[in-house]
């Protein structure tokens, strides 16, 4: 341990000793360990003698072996550890036979450097400000070099940022060579958290903690789903909402409304109000108005910024009556039931009315005399008794003529008072009586 070796060995028996002809492989490599594999020496293949008990691992560095590490046959690898990060060296296998001495020549070598440690630092001085609308300008200082730990130093920087409530981030590469970098192609008037780390040529560091930056408000775009949900004889009330996201709005100040009638012949003649709202929609009433009145009207949103386009047009028109439209259809319903009920009951009326007029009329009539009311034996009918029958009763009876002929019959001279012809029912005055046959 500590001195060089000799490559080549041999027995005073004159044994020939196994001979590894190939370097070994590395496999993996830490800050601390080497992870390697070898061929496995063959009796049959290779130079030496049998029987083999195992390898040993040697390990260099500057040239001179630092330890050496034996592995029970029939294993071909192995990890050496307790390491130096970041220290060049130098691996070689032996095998070994049974026996003092037993030890073959060493394999040529395989060279590996340990990994380095992760900085023991991580940058400081993380500044956000914003300059130019979706931009954010990040600076930082330096990583020193002894808080790399490493012999490289750092190789670059990495700018880690995302929106605020979004689960994942994005990330970029800076050159070791600069403090500063600007972050573009984010999102309107939207929070970032900023975070940054340096790496040597291995590992990186832990992240810095977290700085806020927002990025500047622009002109927000026209407001949508503009709309007319009511109007009175004198007032309009006009609806609106902005577009999403709703970060494209920026810091919303205040809302303009403007209108002017339509049947105006010249352009122009608008009006303005002023809405101090901060929402990302509303609702705003005008009034004072003309009746039976058509209106454009428009809206747009004005932020820190500036002032959006005006939004699309749409109609407004005041109604001629009081109350909204939808009130007026609902009066006239109910005014068409109501009509339609009173005549009902005037029809009703009319004929309780008749009925109890003809009741009484019927009530008041007298009853006809006691002869005529008399049955013929012979016919049946008072009509054709002779025994009883008043010689004043004219009668005009052709018994020759055809049972289906129409005859009449003369009103009776008979002095009997009947009710005067006119109270009474049309239907019931008669100078006539016909009779079919």
């Amino acid at each position: 341990m500590g001195q060089r070796f000799n490559l080549q060995s041999q027995n005073k028996d004159e044994t020939v000793l196994p001979v590894i002809e190939k370097a070994p492989v590395i496999v993996s490599t830490t800050s601390t360990t080497v992870g390697l594999r070898w061929h496995a020496w063959s009796g049959e293949d290779d130079i030496g003698d049998p029987p083999l008990v195992g390898y040993d691992v040697f390990v260099e560095e500057d040239g001179e072996v630092v330890t050496d590490q034996r592995v029970d046959q029939p294993t071909t690898s192995a990890i050496v550890s307790n390491l130096t990060p970041d220290t060049d060296y130098m691996f070689r296998v032996a095998a070994v036979r049974e026996g003092t001495g037993g030890t073959g020549p060493v394999s040529p070598s395989s060279e590996a450097i340990t990994r380095c440690r992760k900085p023991s630092a991580s940058p400081t001085g993380l500044q956000v400000s914003t300059i130019n609308p979706k931009e954010l300008e990040v600076t930082w200082e330096h990583l020193p070099s002894e808080s790399a730990e490493c012999r490289s130093g750092v190789t670059h920087y990495m700018i880690y940022y995302a929106s605020s409530g979004s689960t994942s981030s994005n990330s970029l590469m800076v050159p070791n060579d600069t403090s500063s970098y600007t972050i573009r192609g984010l999102d309107t008037y939207l929070d970032y958290t900023i975070q940054i780390t340096a790496s040597n040529k291995d590992e990186e560091s832990d992240r810095s903690s977290e700085t806020i930056g927002k990025t500047v408000e622009e002109i927000a775009p026209s407001p949508i789903n503009v709309a007319i949900p009511q109007s009175t004889t004198s007032s309009f009330t006009v609806s609106w909402s902005t577009p999403l996201p709703s970060n494209l709005n920026g810091n919303i100040q205040k809302y303009i409304i403007r209108y002017k009638r339509t049947d105006l012949v010249t352009d122009g003649g608008y009006k303005m109000e002023e809405v101090s709202n901060g929402a990302f929609e509303g609702e705003h009433t005008v009034i004072d108005l003309i009746a039976k009145t058509i209106y454009s009207v428009q809206v747009l949103t004005v932020n820190g910024a500036g002032s959006s386009n005006w939004s699309e047009p749409v109609n407004a028109k005041t109604i001629q009556s009081g109350g909204s439209p939808s009130a007026s259809v609902g009066l006239i319903i109910w005014g068409s039931m109501a009509s339609l009920i009173n005549i009902i009951l005037v029809i009703i009326l009319i004929l309780v009315i008749f009925r109890r007029k003809k009741q009484r009329r019927l009530t008041a009539e007298p009853s006809p005399p006691d002869n005529a009311r008399e049955i013929s034996s012979k016919h049946e009918n008072h009509a054709f008794d002779n025994s009883n029958q008043d010689p004043n009763i004219y009668e005009d009876l052709n018994t020759d003529t055809d049972p289906h002929t129409y005859q009449c019959l003369k009103k009776p001279t008979i002095n009997i008072p009947y009710p005067d012809s006119t109270k009474s029912d049309l239907e019931d005055t008669y100078e006539d009586m016909c009779i079919y046959v």
